[in-house]
């Protein structure tokens, strides 16, 4: 009988699949199959970062993958953003395997709750979203919600460098969502919001001058008031080129949008390589507030790529440890110091304000 004892890392070549690869490559080696539609590429990758793996070939469309024995994994991870189906899914849960993914979308989310019997009576774990967003704010959120008792508001503030190499399923998510309308809790009820719309000033903590956020549909500020003590929350975003994240302002504002997104994501890709301009700065920064007291914290660091792979691979980390079962959100897995300085073994630095005093 086969061990039950291999990683499965889908889309394990992409901008942030190789991160993952990279990290679990070096802690558990010839536990690794990276797999894509293109073998090639996985063999690539694993003879350049020079680790034991195993190239495979997966196609998500499929109802079963070919070239996989899934008996023998014992987690999967989906590094690609946009699955037109839950197949691959539900493979997992009938082969009784642990999951994670970096999709951001509430939406995404969403789908694993219809599953929620099926993964108890498995035995396994799935963790949705993990990465910079949803993942970062909702750590953030606990950590203040454990000392606050709740938090009344929450707002998070995300800044994207566009000097970053940036994968194909990023642009078509960004793009996307870009042009989205939804839905927010406020304390007047619920209240319709709009991408690049209702900008807000905000200075990160480790910068002198403030920037201008845009509202944008991130998953968090949709999940996080459903399962911790968190009465509102509304997320933001901003370029590091202030005038990239006007000109997404007015494009939305004059409904040119639709337009954009017709445009193929590779010639997008094709015109900011060659430009390349920005930086490859990120950062996100909550904010807490619970009566007159603010907690402010930020996390921080270059390519926020690399970054989400470096969550994500320390999700399958602790998943290979843990024994917990069911849907379980990623900063339930987590110890919240131990997580901070894995960080900063990579150079990703937190900082955190617990001691604010503020009126609103």
């Amino acid at each position: 009988m086969a061990l039950k004892d291999k990683i499965l890392i889908v889309g394990g070549y992409g901008q942030v699949g190789q991160t993952v690869s990279e990290v679990l490559g070096k802690k558990y080696p010839s536990k690794l199959i990276v797999a894509g539609r293109d073998s090639s590429k996985a063999k690539v990758l694993i003879k350049r970062l020079n680790i034991e793996a195993t190239a495979s070939t997966i196609d998500l469309n499929e109802s079963e993958p070919n070239e996989i024995n899934l008996k023998e994994v014992q987690i999967a991870i989906c590094c690609i953003e946009f699955l037109k189906n839950d197949n691959f899914i539900q493979s997992c849960i009938q082969n009784g395997i642990h999951y994670t993914e970096i999709a951001t979308s509430y939406e995404a989310y969403q789908r694993f709750l219809k599953y929620r019997t099926a993964i108890n009576n498995a035995g396994i774990c799935v963790v949705p979203g993990v990465g910079l967003m949803p993942g970062m704010s909702a750590v953030f959120a606990k950590r203040a919600v454990s000392k606050l008792g709740e938090v009344r508001q929450l707002k998070s503030y995300v800044l994207l460098g566009l000097g970053e190499e940036h994968g194909l399923d990023a642009l078509r998510w960004m793009i996307q969502y870009a042009n989205q309308d939804f839905m927010i809790k406020t304390d007047k009820g619920l209240k319709h919001a709009h991408s690049f719309t209702d900008p807000e000033k905000e200075r990160l903590l480790d910068e002198e001058t403030s920037r201008k956020f845009y509202r944008f549909n991130f998953g968090d500020q949709h999940i996080i008031p459903r399962i911790m003590n968190v009465k509102m929350a509304e997320t933001r975003l901003a370029f590091d080129i202030p005038f990239i994240s006007f000109l997404f302002r007015l494009i939305k504002g004059f409904g040119l949008m639709p337009m954009l997104e017709k445009i193929n994501p590779k010639n997008i890709r094709k015109a900011l390589n060659s430009f390349r301009i920005g930086t490859k700065k990120f950062a996100v920064q909550t904010h807490c507030y619970q009566k007159e007291t603010e907690f402010i914290y930020l996390i921080k660091g270059l390519k926020e790529a690399r970054a989400t792979g470096l969550i994500a691979a320390y999700t399958v980390m602790k998943l290979y440890q843990s024994r917990v079962k069911g849907i379980t959100n990623f900063e339930d897995l987590i110890q919240f110091n131990e997580f901070i300085n894995y960080l900063l073994k990579f150079e990703i630095e937190v900082k955190i304000k617990e001691n604010e005093n503020h009126h609103i």
